[in-house]
This record gives structure tokens, sequence and C-alpha cells, in this order.
């Protein structure tokens, strides 16, 4: 066994009396004198001792030199072996490399390594599965089966016991350090591959793994290649010198003593490696003399930006801080983190208590009330429940109901008094500038003063009783204080004295000059004396005698309290109602609804309702009404009765208002409610004081489950001893070490940004908000750090040019601004033409203009001509294709493939997987692997109007000039108008048209698409666990109904493109088919983009993966294989612009010649003077109008008129004659009789009917 070495050992044992004082620096040996062994030991030490000092200069101590690199197998498959029934061989080397099969399940696997049971752990086999075809896939791989027996070489069995603590089968982690050079001790040491299990049973570990540095002395009685090996045989009779050894082990940070060696290569952090030495870390000195001097030219800068985010954590007390990788430069020196990290920050908690804390009491929502007007009021209002009211039109309580109201505090206005409404409910068509009187009845109402005849709301914006803290997040109110209204009835004696009196604690009266005092059927009394002011009794003088009064008095609440809530769960099944107002909806009888659990058809709890409903939970600006499920828009309501499951709070008897302390045991403080005023403002109920009253579930508030509160006196303030979180900011920076550290300042209201540690870098700050309620309660600042490389600075040279140019162009712009031009008087004309664009957007532009066909380029600032884009596929045609190559989905040019280097001798083999890591990360590959389309919307065709024209076909167009309609303009021309006759022809509107031209079709809007279209992609694994059944995935989304295996195939292979033909596809259309891995671990098919109702897939960059397991859950997967896949689609909005032209049809007749002329062209040309020559065809004769009018008969087209003497008519392609010479017009005019002919005219009775 080797001799570990000490301090001693050198000197003692070798005689090496080396040291440094000596300043020996050679040894020197001379002729004729022995050599010693110490002066061939010190030798050694000098050289070693030069070394070491150049080593330590350059290097830190346990740097890497060449790096070997660290490597976790996260996947390591563990089987816990029950050795009491079948045990293991004595020399476990045998199954390393067999082949065992379960029994039970049939799965087979490789064994890789085995661990002899050690304290409480079992011995235990690491295996690598091979063929899992016949278990049954889940949400968790397939593995051994606990308990059942493994056959191979040797038979084996399972752990009976697997469960969560104690796993019979799963995961642990095994570690491999490459082999490399690290300079330790002096010396540049050299290590071979190593691994070493640092999880035996969990792949969640943290831990710090490296090297072990062991020092010793190796004899050849501890190494037989130590004695001499001149011989065949080591010659036994003559052992070498002894060898001083340095050996790096692989070793876990905590298996170190406190005086043994250990050089740090790895962080490992929740089972990956969190941060690995690099070369870059290895350097002494140099490294700091470089930092400074790139400390002097570039300060501290950011090379790769750290971006950072927040999650919630296990514990409500805490938030997740996610830090990215990235590189700063710090003090000079390169701090690079390659590795994401997380810091778990615990949310701010201090508080700070208010003594006396004030909250205003300010609402409005009130009609004045004038009681010196004779019979304005009949008594009061009952508002210790809040009375229901009846508005009426006419006055003292007469006329038509207009709705109801409730008044919720009466106060003194100057000699007026003030009525506060609330729960205002008009009937349909009613307005309340109408109400002229409001009560219960002829004996109990008020009369609102009207303005110009109109009843009034004053203040109706601040219609609410919940009133703002002074401060936000409350944690809690205590020592309350506040002055509320309440009713008092009582009776005058004969001396017309009454008296009140008050026996709950704290309670005293007070203001007494504010007090309202009414006979119970009679106007409000102004004349009576109040004391008692400051006491729990008072009595009021100066009273009519024996009569009945009703006394709002104010009370002072010294000792008052909040109110309580509890969370309670209910349960209803009942079928839709209408509110009376058109609205579909379920009444829950509750109010202060929580949230509701479930809506389901009653009877059938797999038919849900829950998407058809919103909830209204009943909170209104002064009160908590009932709460209820409102029918969407668009919805049908369900026919049968509907069970509602949700949760609602009770609420306490006792106390006097509600706040942040009536929710404390009952919900988080980040889920106490919200609420949305009537204005649309939103609010933390947390932050308010709630003096709300609520309703019972026949929505009054007289009722057992009724709570009302009692309202404080308007304008004035309710105090208490207020505690309030604080804010807390903190300061995330990063050291030269590529720490990531956060900092926090000192919690305020308004929380100061705390410094930054020297040799830090500041990245963020952020200001969590007090017992911050989620991870977006918080603002977060990011700090610049620019560098400035000398492409920078060019780029800013070129910019500044550009500056100077635009300066310029702007003063010369301000000159011809300012430019006078004066007129003949000398007056200053205005100027005007002269615009400014720098091109960098549309805003000047009339790109409503139909001829508007330009197009900018924001980023280089240019005007540009318009054009059209649309994404069109190209297919690969290798026959009409030279000089090209295509692999893949891709083309290149041509090329030929040269060795550029060869190396045909090796010094040494070595294996590419010395430890047996299995990790079934695959090789995935798509086609196609993006996708990018546009599609169209079409509005509707502009059409603008183009006029009227002459279609002059069939006209004689010579001379059209010198055409004459009689003074007629083309506009007011009808089918029917001729012009003369010039030169024997005349020309005759025959019919009219509509003729739409195109003018632009053009893209008015381009709106990105939310989500996938559906396509087919061929996909193919490699590198799976081999017969394995596998699952896909897109974007977190199982797929399998969208997924089959088959030949995979490049897309550029195929001709066929699915565009939106797959769009609502609920599964494959060609079957879906499971997918299993073949002996190879390979696996090919294709799957569909899913796009339908249920399931769609948001656009961008998208992860699809396989996995051997039913959920998307890469902890828990054997195996994985995952690529990108992207898709960015358009939609283009398109308008179409036609121009609206009248079209008249023209047709031209020779009288001279009886001829109709037809063409096939709209020329100028005269018609010739022969048959032979025409460009159309000339039809003469009878026979010509016979065809002719055939051929418009055809068109059901109808002619009538005169050419002249010529009277023609065309009806079902019949015509018609007169004579000329005879000017007789006994020709018929509907083709039915034919006229009789002249001399020159046509033969009707021949040609009457065809």
């Amino acid at each position: 066994m080797a001799t570990t070495l000490t301090d001693t050992t050198f000197s003692s044992t070798y005689k090496d009396d080396f040291a440094d004082s000596a300043g020996f620096h050679r040894i020197l040996f001379n002729s004729g004198k022995a050599l010693q062994a110490r002066e061939l030991t010190q030798l050694q030490t000098i050289l070693q001792k030069q070394i070491q000092r150049f080593g330590d200069n350059i290097f830190k101590e346990g740097a890497v030199v060449k790096p070997g690199g660290p490597n976790l197998n996260q996947k390591y498959e563990f089987i816990k072996l029950d050795t009491t029934t079948n045990t293991l061989p004595t020399d476990t080397s045998t199954l390393i490399g067999t082949t065992i099969t379960g029994v039970t399940s049939s799965i087979q696997a490789k064994i890789l390594q085995v661990v002899e049971a050690t304290g409480s752990d079992p011995a235990t086999l690491y295996v690598q599965y091979i063929n899992t075809s016949s278990g049954t896939s889940g949400t968790n791989t397939i593995r051994m089966t606990a308990g059942e027996n493994l056959s191979g070489s040797t038979t084996l069995t399972v752990q009976t016991t697997n469960t969560t603590a104690n796993p019979a089968v799963g995961v642990g982690i095994l570690a491999t350090l490459l082999s490399g050079v690290y300079y330790a001790r002096g010396n540049f040491v050299f290590t071979d591959d190593q691994s070493k299990i640092i999880s035996k049973y969990s792949d969640n570990v943290d831990t710090n793994i490296g090297f072990k540095v062991v020092e010793d002395v190796v004899t050849a009685s501890d190494n037989s290649s130590l004695y001499d090996n001149q011989g065949a045989v080591p010659n036994v009779a003559a052992p070498g010198a002894d060898r001083f050894r340095i050996t790096l082990t692989i070793a876990e940070e905590s298996d170190i003593d406190s005086d043994e060696n250990f050089i740090h290569v790895a962080t490992v952090k929740e089972g990956s490696i969190y941060n690995a030495v690099t070369v870059n870390d290895a350097y002494n000195i140099p490294n700091d003399v470089v930092a400074k001097r790139i400390f002097e030219n570039s300060g501290d800068y950011i090379v790769k930006p750290y971006t950072i985010d927040f999650s919630l954590d296990s514990q409500n007390t805490h938030l997740l801080l996610n830090v990215s990788a990235g590189t700063a430069v710090v003090d000079g020196y390169r701090a690079d983190r390659s590795f994401p990290s997380t810091l778990r920050v615990d949310k701010p908690t201090q508080t700070i208590t208010i003594n006396n804390d004030v909250i205003g009491v300010n609402y409005g929502n009130s009609v004045v009330v004038s009681p010196e007007t004779d019979s304005a009021t009949h008594g009061l209002p009952n508002i210790n429940v809040f009375e229901k009211l009846t508005l009426k039109d006419g006055l003292d309580f007469t006329g038509s109901d207009l709705g109801t109201v409730r008044v919720k505090a009466i106060n003194e206005d100057g000699a007026n008094l003030r009525y506060h409404l609330f729960d205002l409910q008009l009937n349909s068509g009613a307005a309340f500038r109408n109400v002229k009187s409001i009560g219960t009845s002829t004996s109990s109402y008020f009369r609102p003063t009207l303005e110009s005849s109109k009843a009034v709301l004053k203040n109706a914006n601040q219609n609410t009783s919940l009133f703002k803290l002074s401060r936000a997040r409350p944690k809690a109110l205590t020592d309350l204080s506040l002055a509320v209204q309440r009713r008092f009835p009582v009776s005058s004696d004969v001396s017309g004295n009454a008296s009140l009196s008050l026996s709950a604690s704290g309670e005293t009266f007070t203001n007494t000059s504010d007090w309202v005092i009414a006979k119970t059927d009679s106007d409000v009394f102004t004349g009576a004396t109040i004391s008692g002011a400051g006491s729990t009794s008072s009595t009021i003088t100066g009273l009519p005698a024996s009569s009945n009064f009703e006394i709002l008095a104010y009370v002072n609440k010294g000792s008052a309290a909040i109110k309580t809530k509890t969370l309670a769960t209910k349960s209803i099944s009942i079928s839709v109602d209408s509110d009376g107002n058109g609205l579909r909806q379920i009444p829950l009888f509750t109010a202060d609804i929580f949230e509701v659990d479930e809506v389901l058809k009653a009877g059938d709890s797999n038919v849900s309702f829950a998407d058809r409903f919103v909830l209204d939970n009943g909170q209104r600006d002064n009160h908590y009404g009932l709460g209820r499920l409102l029918l969407r828009a668009g919805q049908s309501a369900p026919s049968s009765n509907v069970f509602v499951k949700f949760k609602h709070f009770t609420h306490g008897v006792s106390g006097d208002f509600f706040a942040v302390n009536s929710y404390t045991g009952q919900v988080t403080y980040d889920k106490i409610p919200k609420y949305r005023f009537s204005n649309g403002t939103r609010i933390r109920l947390r932050d308010f004081a709630d003096f709300r009253p609520v309703m019972d579930s026949g929505g009054e508030f007289a009722g057992a489950a009724a709570r009302v509160i009692e309202q404080p006196q308007n304008g004035t303030l309710v105090t208490a001893d207020a505690e309030y979180y604080l804010d807390r900011a903190s300061k995330l920076v990063v050291d030269r070490e590529g720490i990531i550290r956060l900092i926090n300042g000192i919690p305020a209201f308004n929380p100061a940004i705390p410094e930054k540690p020297d040799q830090t870098l500041a990245l963020y700050d952020i200001v969590l908000g007090g017992n911050t309620d989620n991870d977006s309660d918080l603002r977060i600042t990011k700090i610049e750090h620019k560098r400035f490389t000398m492409k920078d600075i060019a780029q800013l040279e070129k910019r500044l040019a550009n500056l100077e140019d635009v300066t310029t162009l702007n003063l010369l712009e301000v000159d011809t601004k300012h430019l006078q031009v004066l007129d003949s008087s000398g007056t200053d004309r205005t100027k005007s033409g002269f615009i400014v664009d720098n091109f960098s957007d549309h805003r000047q532009s009339l790109t409503e203009g139909a001829g508007y066909r330009a197009a900018i380029d924001p980023l280089q600032q240019e005007l540009r001509p318009g054009f059209k884009e649309d994404n069109i596929r190209l297919v690969y045609d290798s026959a009409a294709s030279t000089n090209t190559i295509r692999k893949g989905d891709n083309v290149y040019i041509e090329y030929d493939e040269t060795p550029y280097i060869n190396q045909n001798f090796a010094s040494k083999s070595i294996r590419l997987n010395p430890f047996s890591v299995v990790i079934y990360e695959g090789l995935l590959t798509l086609s196609p692997s993006s996708d990018e389309w546009r599609d169209v919307d079409r509005r509707q065709d502009k059409i603008v109007q183009g006029g009227t024209r002459l279609s002059t076909v069939n006209a004689y167009n010579w001379n059209n000039w010198s055409w004459s309609w009689g003074g007629v303009s083309v506009e007011n021309l009808q089918v029917g108008s001729t012009t003369q006759v010039q030169s024997g022809v005349v020309n005759r509107v025959v019919s009219e048209e509509t003729v739409l031209d195109l003018i632009e079709d053009r893209v008015i809007q381009t709106a990105f698409l939310p989500f996938m279209r559906s396509r087919k992609v061929f996909f193919r694994a490699q590198g799976l666990r081999p017969n394995t059944r596998v699952f896909p995935f897109l974007d977190g989304n199982n797929i399998s109904d969208f997924t089959r295996s088959e030949t995979f195939q490049f897309y550029s292979d195929t001709d066929s493109d699915f565009g939106n033909t797959l769009k609502n596809t609920t599964a494959h259309p060609d079957g879906a088919l499971n997918l299993t891995t073949d002996a190879n671990g390979d696996i090919s098919g294709s799957f569909i983009v899913p796009n339908n109702d249920t399931l769609k897939i948001r656009v961008g960059t998208k992860e699809f993966k396989l996995l051997d397991i039913s959920a998307d859950n890469e902890q828990n997967a054997a195996c994985i294989a995952k690529t990108p896949y992207s898709a960015t689609g358009f939609l283009d909005t398109k308008e179409a612009t036609y121009a609206s032209t009248r079209q008249l049809n023209v047709l031209g007749v020779n009288i001279r010649r009886r001829a109709i002329y037809q063409s096939d062209n709209s020329g100028d040309d005269p018609p010739p003077k022969t048959p032979t020559t025409i460009t159309g065809s000339w039809i003469t004769g009878p026979e010509a109008l016979d065809n002719y009018g055939g051929h418009l008969g055809a068109k059901s087209l109808t002619m009538a008129g005169f050419y002249g003497n010529l009277q023609v008519a065309f009806s079902g392609g019949s015509i018609v004659g007169d004579d000329p010479s005879t000017d007789d017009n006994g020709g018929g005019h509907d083709g039915t009789d034919g006229g009789y002919g002249g001399t020159d005219g046509f033969d009707g009775g021949d040609y009457g009917a065809t």
C-alpha cells in the first residue's frame, strides 16, 4: 500500500534538505566525488520549485489547464433489490453488461453498475432499459415492477416496497468528470475520466463536485512495475527508486475532511450543473493585469444581458427570482454565467403602525329638501332598516310610480336637508327628473326641491359607502372611533320634553346641533333644544306636547369594531330565470359571492355550463346585493335545472363596518376581493373602510340574515390605529465571479434603492409591494450598461453625419418658413406648398387616396415604390435545375467534397462512453419545420362613379367628332336616341349597361394571426429508448389524436399543400396511430397542427417533443426528443375599388346600302367601299335585317325608332319597314304585322316575323 505523504516525508526518508533560503539553484557534480542520493532528489526539487514559482504566477491553485468538463446523467435508472430471497453473486462484476428480464413485466434491461448494500440502502442495480414494449404507457415511464423476479445469468428480486419515500425503481444521478489537466500543489496533474453516483435514488440534489487531491509515495512493493525491467520479467531482486504520486479522485465537497485538498469543478443545483469552472477562471496575476486595463478603458458593461422574471414559490411567503444566463465585465473581470439561476426572495412583511390615522367620509347622491316648505316632509325614512321608498311623479305622494329608492342618511345643509339616496331602481322608460315626491304613503314622504320643475341628484359621482384609507396595503385597523347616524322613535310628554339613552359600551351622543327631528306624520320640526352631547343620555325640550317623533341622532362610537366575514360553501339547483329587463340569469339568493366552483347540469356532473355564464357577485357601490349568474351573450340557456356550487361570505352580527381585518383567517391577503365601481374604477377592498349594508335572501335589509351598517356622518373623519405593510426596494447585482446577489434595502412607504457593494455590477432595481400579492406585484427597472465597440463608434459617426445633414435641411426649412415674399404694396404674401417628411412613417401620406402607390422603409427611412407580397411555395425542379443540389428541404449550389485534413495514425484508443452513460435524448427532425402564410379578408368593394361613355363598336366611327345628337349631352342619352342623318348614315343608342373597371385592389390593413393554421408536418426521431411507446406534444399539448407513424418525407419531396383544408379537423385525416420506437430507438411519422374549437396553438416558436410518458413532464420522462416548430401568419384586409361607368351601345346603319355595320374592333377607320375589304362584316338586303334581327333577338333586345324616313323595329328578331319615297308610315312597330314597303323599303310582310 502506498505511503501517504506528510510534511517530513521528503526530508526524513529521502534526506531532501532543500530550502529556499539557501539560495541553491543548481547542483554541480564534481569528478572523483561520490554521487549522493539526496543530490539527485534535491536536483528534482530545485527544478520543480522553478516550475512551481512560474505556475503560481500564471495559474490559481486547482486551475483547469486542459479542461475535461463535467457531465450529468440525470436518468441513471436504478432497481433496488431484495437480497433476502435471491442474493447477489460473490463477484458482482460478472453481472455488468448482462441482460435481465422481468418475469412479470417482460421488460428487458442491461446492467451497467452494481452497488452493494450500505447502511440503510439495499443492494442496487443501475441499468439501461432496452425493451419496454410489453409495458403499459402512462404518466410515468415504464420500469420494472416492484416485487418481481429478474431472470438472467443470476435470478434476482426487485424490492417489494415501492413508495414515494422508498421507491423500488426510479432514477438517480451519475456525475462524470472527463480527462483533463489541473494545476495542483505546484504540479500539472493529469486525470482520466471518472464517474461517481452523486444521488442514488433522486434526480434532485445540491452538491459541489470536483477532485480530492491525494499525495503519496509508491514503492516497488506497492507497484511491481518499479522493479528492474531490463529482463523479460521484472527483476524482483532489483527494486527501483520510489515514486512521488499525485492523484485526483472524483469526489463531492461534503466528503472532504478539513485537512484534505479539494479542487472544485462544478456546482450542481436541483440536479443540474449550475456552474462549472473553465480555462478563463484559471489565470492568476495575468488576469489581474488584463482586468485593470479593461476597466480603465471601458469600465463596467454588459456583454450578454441578464434577463429576469419572477414566479410563484411553493410557499406563499416567498417568490422565485429567475435570472437567465448572461455575461458582464465587472472591474475588468469577465463575470460569466452560462446557466440560469434562481433566487428565493422573501416577501417584505415588515409593518408600521400609524396611531390615530384618519379616514375621510364624503358621500353625495342626494336630493335637497326644504323643511320650511309646507308639506315638504311627512315623517322621516326608517334608516335603521333602509326601507324601500317609492318614487312618484306627483306631489304629496300622488301620481304614477316611477321606481324605488332607499335613503341611507339625512344631513343638514344650512336651512335645507340633504337626503342621500342609494339602490335607485327606475321603471322602464322612467326618468328621475320627473320625480316629485318620495315615500311609502301619503302620510310618510318627502318632496325634493325642484329646479326648473325637475328633480336633481346632487353629487351623483360620490355615490358610495366605501371610503379610502390614507395609505395602501393595510394589515389591520384597531382602536376605532367614528360618529354614525341612528333613528330613535320617541314621544313627548305633556310638557313637550323627550329623552334618549344609550346602553352600548363606548357610545355617547354627539353633534346635537346636526340632529334631525320630525313628527311621525308631519313636517320636520326645527324649534327643539337638545342637550346631552358627550353623555349616554339626551334630553329634547320645546317639542309639541304629547306627540310622536322620529329623531335622527348622531352617536359617537369610541370603541367601534370591525365586522367579521366567514367563508362558506353553498349549493343550489335552480332553473334559468329572467330579471325582468331582458337578462337571463340564475339567481343565487345570497350576497357577497366569493367564487363559483361548479355550474353543472342538475343530476349529471359530466355536463358543465360554466362557460355559458358570468358571475355577478352582487356587490354594489352602496350595498351588498344578491349574487347571480348572467347568461353570456350568444349563449343558449340550459333547458334543465342547473346545479351551482359556490363560496360566499357570511357576515358577523356585531361590528360597525368591514375592513381588511374582516378577511383575516378566511382568505390570503392577495385573495381579498377587488371591486369595480359603477363608473368602471377598480379598487382593492382591503384599502377601504366598507360601510355597505348586506341584503338578506329576499333583497331587503330587515331580515335576520341582513346586516344593517349605520352610516358615518358625512364630512367627518373615522379614526383608527392602522398597521400597514411596507414596500421594499432591492438591487440585483453580479460580482466578479459571476455570482448573482440581491441586496435588500430598508422597507418604507417609498423605499430608497440601496447602493451596490464594491466589486459588483448593478443589473436591476426591484421594488416589491408590501406583503407582495403575486409575481406581478412589483416594479422592475433595468440599469443600462452600454459598451461601445469600434463598430458602434463608427455607426455613431455615421449618425452624426446624418444629423448634420438633417440640421442643415431644417435650417433651410426655417429660412423658407420665414422668407418674406412681398406683393406690390409691400404686404407679406401667404406661403404654402412646402412639406417636410423624413419617411419614417405614413403620417404625411394620403394613404386613402386611390392613386397612392408608395412604400416606406422605416429603418432606412426611404420612400420606395409600392409592392405586393405573398407567400408562394417553391417546388424544386431537378430536371430544369443545373449546378444545384438539394439536401433535405434546402437547395445549395452544387459542390464537391475533398478531405481537409487526415489523421491516419492514432496514439491510443479511447472509449467514447467508458461509463455506459445512457441518456435517451434523441435527435428530432421536422419537415417542414416552419410555416409562413397569408390569409385574405375582403371588405365590401368600393364603387366610384365613372360617368357615361359610348361603345361605338357597331357604329360608323369615321368623323365621330361631327356627330350630332340634337344638342343632347352624352349623360342624357337614352336607349333610342339617334344622331342626325349624315351622308346616309345614322347612329342609334340600342342598349345601355353598367361596366365596372378595376382601379386598384390594395391591402388596407395587415394583422398577425394569433393561431397556427392546420397543416401536415413529418417528423423523424433517432436515439430514443428502443422498443418504447412515445407520446407527441406540441406546445405542451398531447396531440396523439393528430399523429400517426409513417415513412418520413421531406416537404420538398411532395407537391401537395393543404392550405386551410385541415382547419377544424379533430384527428389525423389518415387515422391516428401509436408511436413505438424500433430496436434502434428510431421513429418517424407525421402530425397535424391542430386548429379547431377545442385546441389551437398560438403562433410563434413552439416546441414539438416526444416523451415516453403521456403527460408533458420531462422530469418524469426517461427518453425525450424535442425541436422547435415556428409559424407566422398574416391576415391581409383587402379592398377593391371599381369605377362604375354607364356604357351606351351604339348601332350604325347605312341607309343607302341598307346595311347594318358589325365590327370586331372599335377603331375609328371609315367603313370600306366594297364588302370584300371591310374589317368587320357587312350584311345587305333583307337578309341583313333578318339575320341581324335574329342576332339581337337572341339577346331579347328591343330597339325602335326612325332612321330618317326608314323605320326599323326589332322585337324578338322581326323587322318591318316603310317606304321612304312615299313617306308612308304604315309599317307596324311590334314586328307582328308586316307593312307595305315602297321602292327602297323593306318588305315587312315577307320578313315581319321570325
